[in-house]
């Protein structure tokens, strides 16, 4: 029994019909293999924090979440939207659980230095990861259900990126696939989307300037992941009942082997 890694973002955890099916499919795929959910937020943070009087900082597209943010980002995310995702899958029979990096010391971090602006940032990255939760959950038929926020090795908590979260997670897990569930239905090339990429051709669409912007860190990760020994990685948009399985199958967005 494989271990298959999902990623999905702020915006998929609110479209409430599609990720209902989502669910249906996860409960389904949850009696062949070993799942683990692991959750962005970051747009719901950004409009808390507002409401809140707080505007949030990016510096080239990375949030410098300040230690008042950081407040609002376990709030939001290890909060509100982890517990919306367990009770939706509880209601659908998946014996769901929420966790954050924080908890076991799934991963600890060290917060982000060298970007302008950073010195007081709570945003941060990942140093050293303990998967013994995990395998006990996953052991014992429990899907967990991830925030990626975290803490430094002082307590002081961190936010993590989602993405990062999940390339970790995969490769310390072994997992057989990571399915990146985004806002776009694969990587593109002249307008069409990229069914499967080895390796060394990801490498030279990015040399090209085919895989630009944000997806050259998504696809890069994509690749160590793989040389740390997942499978292979699935980048592509959840488009409902069924989306799910195509996109294992190959059927849908853009798979990445070796």
């Amino acid at each position: 029994m494989g271990t298959i890694v999902i990623k999905i973002g702020g915006k998929a955890a609110e479209q409430t019909a599609e990720l209902a099916a989502l669910c249906d499919e996860m409960r389904v795929l949850s009696g062949e293999h070993r799942l683990i959910l692991v959750h962005g937020g970051g747009a719901e943070v950004t409009a808390i924090s507002r409401r809140l009087g707080i505007e949030a900082v990016f510096h080239d597209g990375v949030r410098l979440t300040s230690s008042e943010e950081m407040d609002i980002v376990d709030m939001v995310l290890a909060g509100k939207i982890n517990k919306q995702l367990v009770r939706l899958l509880r209601t659908r029979g998946v014996n769901a659980v929420g966790l954050s990096g924080s908890d076991g010391g799934t991963f600890t971090g060290r917060a982000v230095s060298g970007l302008q602006g950073a010195a007081q940032t709570r945003t941060g990255e990942i140093i050293a990861m303990d998967d013994q939760l995990l395998v006990l959950l996953l052991s014992n038929s429990y899907l967990p259900v991830i925030s990626s926020t975290s803490m430094d090795t002082e307590g002081r908590g961190l936010n993590i990126n989602a993405d990062a979260a999940a390339f970790a997670l995969a490769a310390r897990m072994g997992a057989s696939a990571l399915v990146f569930l985004s806002d776009i239905p694969g990587i593109l090339s002249e307008g069409s989307i990229v069914q499967a990429l080895s390796a060394e051709e990801a490498r030279a669409l990015i040399a090209r300037g085919v895989i630009k912007g944000g997806m050259i860190p998504k696809v890069t990760a994509s690749l160590e992941a793989m040389n740390g020994g997942v499978q292979k990685v699935i980048i592509g948009q959840y488009e409902g009942a069924g989306s799910l399985g195509r996109l294992l199958e190959g059927k849908q967005g853009t798979r990445l082997w070796k």
